[in-house]
């Protein structure tokens, strides 16, 4: 499914979002443009999600891993598993910026575990899964799991609507949501209109010729 549709409460943590064009009187307004958001619920017609294409760090040290942990864990609770966060994803982690909104409020987890402790499917049937914050630590540390197999994002957009033709929706992809944009050979955004052929995919394309300042996200 692809196109401009409103966001219903009872599917949109099936969908992916991308802003693609904001239309201005006399040209296309390129803010916030190419970003994949992958929605983790709605209400009253807007959506809440965080950005997949928007690496932010590599590395975790002690402040950002009691951010992240924030999101999950009370202070106390989060300062305590802090030294085992930072063996677990010090040298090698993937934390994005989620969105503009809630910065302050902690980290959310994404990943495709279902068996870790606290982890909800975003919705029936997609396999994704936000939250576990501690069973990921405890995985990564035993040796069950690499690193990189979970997805860290700070911040979030907490108002997404189709209604404006800012932003489009499409059917969630487990292999996209998942996937690391470190390095890609092609943006995911790109990837993503794509996939949806037709007016997406001819957008990706103009952009492509268009833009030369562009690098994999």
């Amino acid at each position: 499914m692809h196109g401009l549709i409103q966001v219903h409460a009872n599917a949109a943590c099936c969908a992916l979002f991308f802003f693609w064009a904001c239309i201005g009187p006399l040209r296309l307004c390129r803010i916030c443009v190419a970003e994949v958001v992958l929605l983790l619920g709605a209400e009253g017609g807007r959506a809440q999600g965080v950005v997949l294409n928007r690496p932010f760090a590599r590395r975790v040290d002690g402040e950002l891993a009691q951010l992240l942990l924030k999101g999950e864990l009370s202070a106390v609770e989060a300062e305590s598993m802090v030294v085992d966060f930072v063996r677990a994803f010090g040298r090698d982690a993937a934390v994005y910026y989620g969105g503009p909104d809630a910065q302050a409020e902690g980290g959310t987890l994404v990943h495709g575990f279902a068996e870790l402790e606290g982890a909800q499917e975003i919705a029936s049937g997609t396999r994704i899964y936000r939250g576990g914050a501690v069973g990921a630590i405890r995985k990564v540390l035993a040796g069950e799991a690499s690193p990189l197999d979970f997805r860290w994002f700070i911040g979030r957009h907490d108002a997404l609507s189709t209604s404006d033709a800012a932003w489009a929706s499409v059917a969630c992809a487990r292999s996209l949501a998942l996937k690391q944009c470190l390095g890609l050979p092609k943006p995911l955004w790109h990837e993503v209109l794509e996939l949806c052929g037709g007016e997406l995919a001819i957008w990706s394309e103009i952009e492509l010729t268009q833009r030369t300042d562009l690098e994999p996200s």
